[in-house]
């Protein structure tokens, strides 16, 4: 048997803590070190920790490198292909290094750089179905990432706000080649600020394209993502200076020509933040 369907629904919540501890230092003060989880990131739905350093150039460039050791990592299933029996979870291992530019010469021009690798503990994708060894190597998810994001920061007349469009380039390098593949997409970004009020809205969609065709579908595997985030703040909270209160609303969509991959995930988050 193969499974076709989509995925069931499932919920989940999580309580814990989110933002950054950040120590700057030098004689202009044109370095800085943080840990934790930037507002940036949060306000498109990445969730992650991450440590680094930012440096600012004389020429106004700011330099910032980082690693995300949590954001591949996790747990899967040993083959989640397994039909009419308890599938077993593993572990994904993995590491992100980031390197980002903004204000570039001066110019506004901001660039994101991100290469990775994963790996899964007990990999026995398709094993449980009557593959070949070739073809079940075409399921292997041990992978390298690349991913490159250029954009441009456009401030609207009238205090109207700020709006970033831009380009992002996603690849995916797998063992198995049924799973390697190719992302062109692009990312709109508005940012506009009322009195106590902030608001982020965040739209994105792209373009995958697979190299080699599913053993278990028989088809290569193409599919269209989109995103929809706003990120909400109100600062002063109850008379306090330092506190808001801010809020998440996103949306995440996988539309594919093979129904196993398709898949939606709605996130809603709240809390509190404080300044020191």
């Amino acid at each position: 048997a193969t499974n076709t369907e989509e995925g069931n629904s499932e919920k989940q919540g999580l309580l814990g803590f989110l933002g950054t501890v950040q120590y700057t230092f030098g004689e202009s003060l044109t370095h800085q070190v943080y840990a934790g989880t930037t507002r940036e990131d949060i306000a498109t739905g990445t969730i992650a920790f991450e440590i680094g350093y930012r440096h600012q150039l004389s020429g106004g460039t700011i330099l910032d490198f980082s690693v995300l050791p949590t954001l591949i990592s996790g747990k899967a299933w040993s083959d989640p292909y397994a039909v009419g029996v308890n599938r077993n979870e593993t572990d994904v291992k993995g590491n992100v290094g980031r390197l980002q530019m903004t204000n570039i010469g001066g110019t506004g021009f901001r660039t994101d750089f991100a290469i990775g690798e994963s790996d899964v503990d007990d990999e026995l994708s398709g094993s449980s179905l009557n593959l070949s060894a070739e073809e079940i190597a075409l399921l292997d998810r041990e992978r390298t990432y690349v991913y490159a994001k250029v954009g441009y920061p456009f401030i609207l007349p009238n205090q109207a706000g700020v709006f970033v469009p831009s380009m992002v380039y996603f690849n995916s390098d797998a063992e198995g080649g049924a799973l390697s593949f190719d992302s062109y997409g692009i990312e709109l970004n508005y940012a506009k600020r009322i009195g106590r009020h902030g608001f982020v809205v965040t739209l994105d969609a792209s373009d995958r394209q697979y190299d080699e065709a599913n053993p278990i579908y028989e088809k290569t595997r193409e599919e269209n993502k989109y995103g929809a985030f706003l990120a909400y703040e109100f600062g002063g909270l109850m008379g306090y200076e330092d506190w808001s209160l801010i809020t998440l609303l996103g949306l995440r969509s996988i539309d594919s020509n093979i129904d196993f991959y398709n898949s939606e995930q709605v996130l809603a988050s709240v809390g509190v933040d404080y300044k020191f």
